[in-house]
C-alpha cells in the first residue's frame, strides 16, 4: 500500500466518519486533529510495527477505531452510488478491501501473540500500568486474555497437571528472549527521543533521518 494514497472516498467521507478531523490521545492533551490519509498513515505503521516486532507493543486502537469509522464513510458512500459499474466503484471497492486487509490483520497478529504467551503478556500489562505507561492491551484484548488463560488453565488441569504430584502441578510461563532479536530501524520523526545504539566501531554513532539500521529489539523496548 503506498503512503502517498488518499482515496476521494476517503478524504469524502461522511462527518459521522469524521469528515473534518479526528481527535486521537488523552481528553486532558491538547487536541490533535488528523486527516483520513493521515490516520490510515499511522494505522499501516503500527500495522507494520506490530508484524516485525518479535513481542506485542502497546496498542494503537484509538487509530483502528478512527480508521473503521472511515471504512463505514466509504461504504455508505458506495452504496449511496447509483452506477455500480462506474471504474472508480470497483477501485474504491478494491482499495476498501485492502484496508480491511490492514486491520484484520493487525488484530489477528496481536491476538496470535496473546495465546502464544497469554500469562506473560498480563504481567507485562499490569507492570506497565503500575509505572503509569501507556496500556499494553486494549479492554477488549484484556478481556480476551483472561477468558483464555482461564480456559488454558482449565484444560491443563483436566488434561495433564491433575495427573501429577501436587509439587509440580504450575503451569509453565515461558520466557520469551526478545534480547537476541533483531529488528530493521528507520527514523521517520524528528521529535522521538535518543536511543543509544551500540557501534563497536563508533561508540558515539548516532542514527540519522530516514537511515535504516539493523539493530537488536531490546535497544528499542523502553522507548
Amino acid at each position: 500500500m503506498d503512503d502517498s494514497f488518499q482515496p476521494d472516498a476517503l478524504l469524502n467521507a461522511a462527518s459521522s466518519s469524521g469528515e473534518a478531523a479526528e481527535e486521537i490521545g488523552n481528553e486532558e492533551e491538547d487536541e490533535e486533529l488528523i486527516t483520513p490519509a493521515e490516520v490510515l498513515l499511522k494505522m499501516k505503521r503500527a500495522w507494520q510495527n506490530e508484524a516485525a516486532a518479535p513481542c506485542i507493543l502497546p496498542h494503537q486502537y484509538e487509530i483502528l477505531e478512527i480508521l473503521v469509522d472511515q471504512i463505514d464513510g466509504m461504504d455508505e458512500n458506495l452504496a449511496r452510488v447509483k452506477d455500480k459499474t462506474q471504474l472508480k466503484v470497483s477501485i474504491h471497492r478494491a482499495e476498501l478491501q485492502r484496508i480491511n486487509y490492514l486491520t484484520s490483520d493487525y488484530m489477528r497478529i496481536r491476538l496470535k501473540k496473546i495465546e502464544g504467551n497469554v500469562r506473560r503478556i498480563m504481567t507485562q500489562h499490569n507492570e506497565r500500568l503500575r509505572q503509569g505507561k501507556p496500556p499494553l492491551l486494549s479492554e477488549q484484548e484484556l478481556r480476551f486474555a483472561e477468558k483464555y488463560a482461564k480456559a488454558e488453565a482449565q484444560l491443563l488441569g483436566k488434561s495433564v497437571l491433575g495427573f501429577l504430584p501436587t509439587p509440580v502441578q504450575k503451569i509453565p510461563h515461558p520466557e520469551e528472549d526478545a534480547d537476541l532479536s533483531s529488528v530493521y530501524l528507520q527514523v521517520l520523526e524528528d521529535n522521538v527521543e535518543n536511543v543509544p545504539l551500540p557501534d563497536y566501531t563508533d561508540p558515539t554513532a548516532e542514527v540519522n533521518h530516514f537511515r535504516i539500521s539493523f539493530v537488536i529489539f531490546n535497544l528499542l523496548l523502553n522507548h
